[in-house]
């Protein structure tokens, strides 16, 4: 790595040497460098005590490995020491490293265990399906008139909602610091008892007792816990603040007000504490407790040096003027609720003689095409578009950025059927979601074994990827189509050709009979092992299939999750398995366990190959080139009466956002204020907008060098050009029209 020659904007925040500082720093503004130069620096003046660290606070273990590998190279260059003196945690690192020192506070034992997040899940799933079972009436009260008829129906969509109600709950109820006998007893105290609370309270309650009974505690525990911890003890906090006399701490606009309140403690009144973050890109309002609020107020309290980062070399001019316009349009528009959504700095390009240059300025690499397309339209293009690119460019990088892992998942699927090389940075990959999808497939006909169409589907799945040649794959999609067409099924599995004069096998090659046949042999000889329990017939079938480590690895976790849901519901029949595996397919769903989430990622890396990405996972992250679907109404609205809400589902009555409806109970609540329904709902449509007008801005300063950005009708052609958009590609036509 050359030597690190920093930027005025730099040097002046590596002129630091105590107190409160914050740090308002644009995308590509070297942050992260900037942050590991000073904890460096500072131990190498001779502030840090040999007894001491620089704390350093970050919020993901991707982040943790970046950080200790560059702090480590300026101490080698310093000649020092490169593992002394610092500390790098994440927020719940830190947590459970004073959780684990003084359990004894915490009221646990020393041998107490963490869930993480697949085993809280899955735990939260069993709870939530029980008390799904046991209160139909809950349902029935929130669903509208016209959808009562179909709630058998809606019953996966509703253990969804209700499953993601419960996780949003809990992690409320635990930044507020309150159980369930505190919420419980207030409820009684101020004579309020709403539904949405009861719903709340009881799961919080059952799922607080399974930690117990397990002598365990969660994540959400860890950040509670600590900070009680800390209150309680003045000699331990004494002691840790005496240890880590310099706090330093990154993305700080997306740490909690319970995170917050823990590093307040251990920098004291009087302590050393740099706050680094972006609040445009605080985008994980809606799956946290984390508002970007805190790092605002901390910027403009009194006596916070406050400084910003505003210089960027990652984007050319023109991609930094587009981002800066839609900072600037946002002061305006669209809505007065939303004019502080995106906040200066804006970015400012470096010198030219910075080390990081800005890359060329090509404004005709600006890409805004604003035509009405159908999703599948759209997916075309954008796969058309970058085969194209990537033959012209193949030493460059490039990915498609979406707001929904389905959509990834689809744009995957295309690009593997044109041979193209991907990788994914989605909740699921391409392989768990084709094993997931023929055995689903599988599940769906040996629940219906009579249904021509449902044994077509699993006949092509199983099948269909064995043909290459565009012709023979033509020839047996021909045959597949036939196959749905007939009647009597039982003829074709269980009666050979020979005595069957009907058979559709008759007129095909030899290799389909064949096949066919393969998968008659299959199908007869597992008929039985549907009395088998759920994970034992899927593991049956599972060995029978696949072949490979990583695919029986997998299908392990599959048949792990069913055997669970099975417990969790009893009566739990092959069309609901199948139903599931089909969420997983589609990317709805994680499988936790499989994730690369704990890796730092690099797109150098991954030249010539397109990386398919949520935005969310993308931040931090950059591309020469960059794909932008999907910005319409429904992925970015904007407050507007037209815009549609993904929390907002059909068959909830008055459309309301039952999980934004409860979270406003229990803050209330707490608060002793009143809740009007329907109230938080269009509150919550103003803080989805502007998390998303944040989103949009993460993805176009994502892009280096290229930027194209498209939309799309919806799914029921119902859809709009994203209001953002359109006042981007009108920007931009009178921008690239004006004279130099």
């Amino acid at each position: 790595m050359p030597e690190f020659i920093p930027r005025p904007a730099q040097a002046a925040i590596l002129r630091y040497s105590h107190g409160k500082m914050g740090i308002a720093a644009v995308p590509g503004s070297g942050k992260t460098h900037t942050l590991s130069y000073l904890a460096a620096d500072l131990i190498a003046s001779d502030r840090i005590k040999e007894d001491q660290e620089v704390l350093i606070v970050t919020l993901v273990n991707s982040a943790v490995q970046n950080f200790s590998k560059r702090i480590a190279l300026f101490m080698r260059q310093t000649g020092l020491l490169e593992n002394i003196g610092y500390r790098v945690r994440t927020l719940h690192g830190l947590a459970h490293d004073i959780v684990r020192e003084r359990p004894d506070l915490a009221g646990l034992s020393n041998n107490f265990q963490i869930l993480d997040e697949r085993a809280s899940n899955d735990l939260l799933d069993q709870i939530v399906g029980t008390w799904q079972r046991n209160n139909l009436d809950f349902l029935i009260r929130y669903t509208t008139p016209e959808s009562r008829d179909n709630i058998q129906y809606l019953s996966n969509k509703w253990k969804q909602i209700l499953l993601s109600m419960a996780s949003a709950f809990i992690q409320q109820a635990k930044d507020l610091e309150l159980s369930p006998q505190h919420i419980q007893s207030e409820m009684v105290h101020t004579g309020i008892d709403q539904e949405l609370l009861r719903f709340g309270i009881e799961v919080y309650q059952d799922y607080q007792n399974a930690l117990s009974y397990q002598a365990a505690i969660d994540f959400q525990d860890l950040i509670r816990l600590a900070y009680s911890i800390l209150k309680l003890d003045a000699d331990y906090l004494q002691r840790l603040q005496q240890r880590w006399p310099y706090i330093l701490e990154d993305e700080a606009q997306d740490s909690s007000a319970l995170q917050e309140k823990i590093l307040r403690l251990l920098c004291g009144k009087k302590g050393n504490w740099v706050r680094v973050g972006d609040p445009n890109q605080a985008i994980y309002e809606t799956f946290t407790t984390a508002d970007p609020k805190y790092l605002l107020h901390f910027l403009h309290e009194k006596g916070v040096q406050s400084y910003d980062l505003p210089n960027s070399g990652r984007s050319t001019y023109s991609i930094i003027h587009l981002a800066n316009h839609l900072i600037e349009w946002n002061q305006k528009e669209p809505a007065p609720e939303l004019l502080k959504a995106l906040v200066p700095p804006f970015i400012q390009p470096t010198g030219q003689d910075d080390p990081q240059p800005n890359p060329p300025d090509i404004p005709e690499h600006i890409y805004l095409y604003d035509k009405a397309l159908s999703p599948e339209k759209e997916e075309d293009m954008v796969v058309q578009s970058v085969v194209r690119w990537l033959a012209e460019n193949p030493r460059q990088t490039v990915a498609i950025l979406v707001t929904r892992n389905d959509k990834g998942a689809s744009l995957v699927q295309k690009l593997k059927n044109k041979k193209v090389k991907t990788v994914e940075l989605l909740q699921t990959s391409f392989a768990t979601r084709r094993i997931a999808k023929i055995l689903s497939d599988l599940m769906y006909f040996f629940a219906e074994p009579q249904s021509a169409k449902k044994l077509t589907a699993a006949f092509q799945s199983l099948y269909e990827e064995r043909f290459e040649d565009a012709e023979e794959k033509k020839l047996f999609r021909a045959f597949c189509s036939r196959l749905k067409k007939e009647t009597l099924v039982e003829n074709l599995l269980f009666h050979p050709p020979e005595k069957n004069e009907q058979s559709l096998l008759e007129p095909l090659h030899s290799t389909f009979r064949e096949i066919f046949q393969q998968f008659a042999t299959f199908v007869h000889n597992n008929q039985n092992a549907t009395l088998l329990p759920i994970h034992e017939f899927i593991l049956t079938l599972s060995v029978q299939l696949f072949t490979e480590a990583h695919e029986l690895a997998l299908t392990y976790k599959l048949a792990e999750m069913m055997e669970r849901a099975a417990v969790a519901n009893p009566v739990l029949t092959l069309k609901d398995v199948a139903v599931e595996l089909d969420r997983i397919y589609s990317n709805r769903i994680r499988i936790n366990g499989f994730s690369d989430e704990e890796l730092e990622f690099d797109p150098d890396q991954h030249r010539g190959e397109v990386v398919v990405s949520t935005i969310h996972k993308a931040k931090g992250l950059e591309w020469d080139r960059v794909y932008l679907v999907s910005v319409n109404n429904y992925d970015f609205p904007t407050n507007q009466p037209y815009d549609q809400y993904i929390s907002e589902r059909y068959f909830i009555r008055d459309r309301l956002n039952l999980e934004a409806e409860m979270l406003a109970s229990l803050k209330n609540l707490s608060k002793g204020t009143p809740y009007q329904e329907g109230d938080p709902t269009l509150q919550a449509r103003i803080s989805y907008s502007a998390e998303r007008l944040r989103l949009l801005y993460v993805g176009i300063t994502r892009a280096r060098r290229e930027l194209v950005m498209t939309w799309n009708e919806g799914k029921f052609n119902n859809c709009v050009m994203a209001i953002p958009f359109v006042e981007l590609t009108a920007f931009w036509e009178q921008y690239h029209a004006a004279p130099d």
